[in-house]
């Protein structure tokens, strides 16, 4: 049998928390160093919209009773009135943990009901033989995180018009559409810190 984890989340239930003001220097700090500067070795910028993608073969993820579907699912690159955070993570047995110490924290400080979840799952990463358990796992992410948008890439799309150096990646942006931060592979301390002080201040408490 082979052990399949594929978690592009970490919880459905999150719930607020306080502010932590420490996090508004990390998060001025990030934006002022960036702001309006490409990320390395892609085609996404600080301060622009995500560039628009398109993926046929794969797609949206729509449940149905014990069976799913798929529908081809696009991706803009305009706002939608809400902050919007989207994770590209390859289609591996490990490759869907990366951005899990981010997530777990994001489930304890903030509310999922107040922001978008997009999750992409690139299949072109899994080899043939273990294809099918990914996908499968990913359905089962779907069953559980009915809030998300989860997405499943056959051909790498993302990684290809995104022109990604790294396999996977973590992007936040503001109701406008706009790239406010980015995480190009697997997050440091440092990241996961910006990444919640960004976002804490694009939702703030009342």
């Amino acid at each position: 049998m082979i052990e399949t984890t594929v978690r592009p989340l970490a919880s459905a239930q999150c719930h607020p928390s306080g502010r932590q003001p420490q996090w508004l220097a990390l998060c001025l700090a990030a934006l002022l160093a960036s702001a309006w500067a490409p990320i390395a070795g892609a085609v996404i910028t600080i301060g622009e919209p995500l560039p628009p993608v398109s993926i046929d073969d794969g797609g949206r993820i729509l449940l149905d009773e014990d069976d799913y579907t798929t529908e081809p699912w696009s991706w803009s690159g305009a706002g939608n009135g809400r902050v919007q955070v989207l994770q590209y993570v390859p289609g591996t047995r490990k490759g869907g943990a990366v951005y899990d110490p981010l997530t777990e924290r994001m489930q304890q400080e903030l509310d999922i009901r107040r922001y978008d979840v997009t999750a992409m799952v690139n299949l072109d990463a899994s080899s043939g033989f273990t294809k099918p358990f990914v996908r499968s796992a990913v359905v089962d992410e779907q069953r559980v995180f009915t809030r998300a948008t989860m997405v499943l890439d056959e051909d790498g799309v993302g990684l290809a018009v995104w022109k990604l150096s790294e396999q996977a990646v973590f992007v936040v942006m503001d109701p406008d559409g706009s790239v406010v931060d980015v995480i190009l592979g697997a997050p440091t301390e440092d990241d996961i810190e910006r990444i919640l002080g960004v976002l804490h201040e694009l939702m703030p408490t009342d």
